[in-house]
């Protein structure tokens, strides 16, 4: 989802930024049914007694999707449910309330001048760039499906929590060495190639070879000691095993089970077989660094391996293109950054074995700091004011009654949007 992003994001100033905006970016209140009304079915959940009613939610949650759009081009339904969007929107809603009533705790109050003004400078509730009472009385019933003094103390609790926001965080902020720090740990780069091994790019012979080589009688054996995780591996992959003529219409587990043990025992014999084959890879790079596709495949037959460039990697890459996602691998690179072939086949979070070798290692050029320090200076004090008020958040979290309609939520959680 992040990709258009990172591809013009190599600077500090985008990644910065774009991380801290969206860490930060507080969701805003758009009340719905009568906060006074307990019925389940009009609550997305409570907060130490606070009702975030369901109109509530579908407000700061539209609001959230909107602002994904405006950021990642193509965002669409499929992202928002892959990176929980509805969790997001739910933990910015609770966060602001929890916020409000520590600040309420502390002694902070807002005035009715305070809710008055804030209501009479919102956008939404104005014509000609005037306060219009019949929008604002339109707009409270219609759209925000809500009364007015339900709304009103919702803006007071935004209010409150701006207050406590504030008084935590306004004092934030970066020295010159941090930002500087942040700007060569940004700026310096490694260019290489990689070799990547994986079960995916083993041949099919080679694959069907290794399956083929456990029998029917290993694969029951195997079964009398772990016919449980044979049906949980049966569970999570029931679309793989599938067979067509099943009189039901269905595959059970035990009509492929001996397959589901075999594939279960071929794992280590893979796993063997690549620690195997890219060891005989990484001694043949050491005799001869630049190998052809063709002398590759007659060393290593069983396999389509092919030599992929990779360029930009900076210390604070976690992914990188071809050995996938993985910050442990670029903290080897960065170890020794000297140019040639790293001395040992690196096995990444992924369980993907790698041959990498450093060919330019270009350090910051430090000339070029004094341009864009006050814009890193702010991109990190974004974060650390992000990083601060999660943790406050999060501590409030843990002595809270939080009740979620799990019904209501679900569907957001499960499509992306509401059906």
């Amino acid at each position: 989802m992040f990709q258009d992003i990172r591809k013009k994001g190599s600077s500090v100033l985008v990644t910065l930024m774009f991380a801290a905006i969206i860490i930060t970016f507080v969701i805003s209140f758009g009340p719905g049914d009568d906060l006074g009304c307990s019925s389940r079915q009009n609550n997305a959940g409570t907060v130490n007694g606070e009702v975030i009613s369901t109109s509530e939610f579908r407000f700061a949650y539209s609001n959230l999707y909107d602002y994904y759009q405006r950021m990642i081009r193509d965002f669409n339904n499929d992202m928002a449910r892959q990176y929980n969007l509805s969790q997001k929107a739910m933990d910015g809603l609770i966060g602001e309330i929890l916020v409000a009533q520590k600040a309420e705790e502390l002694g902070y109050r807002v005035s009715d001048e305070e809710v008055s003004q804030e209501i009479v400078s919102n956008p939404y509730f104005q014509k000609n760039g005037v306060f219009d009472k019949e929008s604002y009385m339109n707009m409270v019933k219609f759209t925000l499906n809500t009364n007015v003094t339900a709304y009103e103390h919702r803006v007071r609790m935004q209010l409150l929590s701006r207050k406590l926001r504030s008084f935590i965080l306004d004092n934030v902020s970066v020295s010159d060495t941090e930002a500087k720090d942040e700007f060569v740990a940004a700026g310096e780069k490694i260019d290489g190639f990689v070799y990547v091994f994986s079960d995916t790019n083993l041949k099919t012979e080679a694959r069907s070879a290794l399956f083929n080589g456990i029998t029917d009688e290993d694969a029951q054996n195997y079964l009398k000691e772990n016919e449980a995780k044979a049906k949980l591996a049966f569970d999570d992959n029931v679309s793989k095993y599938a067979k067509e003529g099943n009189e039901s219409g269905t595959t059970t587990f035990e009509d492929v089970k001996t397959d589901v043990a075999k594939d279960m025992l071929v794992k280590p014999k893979l796993a063997d077989k690549i620690k195997a084959d890219s060891a005989k890879l990484l001694a043949a790079l050491k005799e001869k660094n630049e190998m052809t596709a063709e002398e590759i495949s007659a060393l290593l037959p069983d396999w389509d391996i092919a030599k992929r460039e990779i360029s930009g990697v900076t210390r604070r890459s976690t992914f990188v293109a071809g050995v996938g996602f993985s910050p442990k691998f670029v903290e080897k690179l960065y170890s020794n950054p000297q140019k040639g072939l790293l001395d040992e086949v690196f096995v990444t979070e992924e369980d993907r074995y790698v041959i990498a070798s450093v060919t330019a290692h270009t350090e910051a050029d430090l000339a070029e700091f004094d341009k864009s320090k006050a814009q890193i200076k702010e991109a990190l004090a974004m974060q650390k004011k992000a990083q601060i008020y999660e943790s406050y958040v999060e501590n409030l979290r843990k002595n809270a009654d939080i009740q979620l309609n799990a019904e209501f939520l679900k569907i957001f959680t499960s499509t992306g949007a509401e059906e």
